[in-house]
């Protein structure tokens, strides 16, 4: 009691510059604007009750995500919009995927990314600091976190797909994708549930369970796949009857391990080619 006691006068004694650090701002959304094979760049969205005057200013300082420090280009270029009581400021984010710290993986919750960031504020190097704080949950799946047209088309191809094994009722075949791991550490994929299709039709699916990406290199897996006879003669039938091959997609959804028995699910849709027989 008397330990709380102190530590509430303390706290009161505090000087109001040091109080009104305490108050912290909101981490809105995330914009990704553009993904390659080594960096990601995005808007990250806050509101703050305070800010330098200007529209264009410069933070220095911590960004973290799941409480891991995120090895973000400093300084980084903040863009404001000035408002009664708080204000709109957008950080311009520049993140090298090989310096992320493998411990980031481990802390990450499947359903939100939970952002912090603790810093200053500048107008110039030699203007005085403005000290700044902002906190948000953004949920996954939703607008929370969005990307500014098609990324990261650069990650993943897809390898075509052989459809030969015809039996009475089925037929069976082998498709491959190529997957990029941009990180310094392996990613572990719990499953990988795919669909072959040809434009609006199913051709044939699968599924691959317990599959390493290795780092900073392409990897290529397997996938193999069954089609029932009648759906294959239905989408495919120039291309059954002749042997041939035609143009199709890999439609899949990647479940990549995270945190403590989660799995954070990875998209994609590529194009590539259906052999049929031979």
């Amino acid at each position: 009691m008397k330990r709380l006691a102190l530590a509430a006068a303390f706290v009161l004694a505090l000087p109001a510059s040091a109080q009104r650090r305490l108050t912290c701002g909101t981490v809105d959304s995330l914009e990704v604007t553009s993904l390659t094979r080594t960096r990601a760049t995005a808007f990250l969205r806050t509101t703050l009750p305070a800010s330098p005057p200007g529209s264009k200013i410069f933070f220095e300082g911590k960004i973290e995500l799941a409480n891991t420090s995120l090895p973000v280009v400093q300084p980084v270029m903040a863009l404001v919009q000035h408002a009664e009581g708080s204000h709109e400021v957008v950080f311009l984010t520049e993140l090298d995927f090989a310096r992320v710290p493998a411990d980031l993986l481990g802390r990450l919750h499947a359903a939100a990314l939970d952002f912090t960031l603790e810093g200053s504020l500048r107008t110039s190097s030699g203007s005085p600091p403005t000290q700044v704080c902002a906190a948000g949950v953004l949920r996954v799946g939703t607008s929370d976190i969005r990307a500014v047209g098609p990324v990261g088309q650069d990650f993943a191809r897809f390898g075509g797909a052989r459809l030969a094994g015809l039996s009475l009722t089925e037929t069976q075949g082998e498709a491959s994708v190529l997957i990029y791991n941009p990180l310094s550490f392996p990613l572990d994929v719990k499953d990988i549930v795919y669909e072959i299709r040809s434009g609006d039709r199913k051709v044939a699916s699968g599924e691959r369970h317990g599959v390493r990406l290795h780092p900073g290199r392409e990897n290529a897996i397997d996938l193999p796949v069954s089609a029932a006879n009648m759906d294959l003669a239905a989408a495919l039938a120039g291309a059954v009857a002749s042997g041939g091959r035609v143009e199709g997609r890999l439609v899949a959804k990647i479940s990549v391990k995270v945190g403590k028995d989660q799995a954070m699910t990875v998209p994609l849709d590529l194009p590539g080619t259906i052999q049929v027989g031979k």
